[in-house]
């Protein structure tokens, strides 16, 4: 199996290294951008439904 494939598997929330171990959210990823300077504020935005 590929890490393209593990990792697919186990942000669709399969056991992929052990019983319990899925890591599934079903809503939205919520991303961050982090200040470069010390004049910028982070900036969060959200990615598109999983459609799951």
């Amino acid at each position: 199996m590929s890490f393209a494939e593990w990792l697919y598997r186990y942000l669709v929330g399969e056991d992929m290294a052990g019983p319990d171990t899925a890591d599934f959210y079903p809503g939205p990823l919520q991303l961050c951008r982090l200040p470069m300077t010390a004049d910028e504020r982070p900036g969060q935005w959200s990615g598109p439904g999983r459609g799951m």
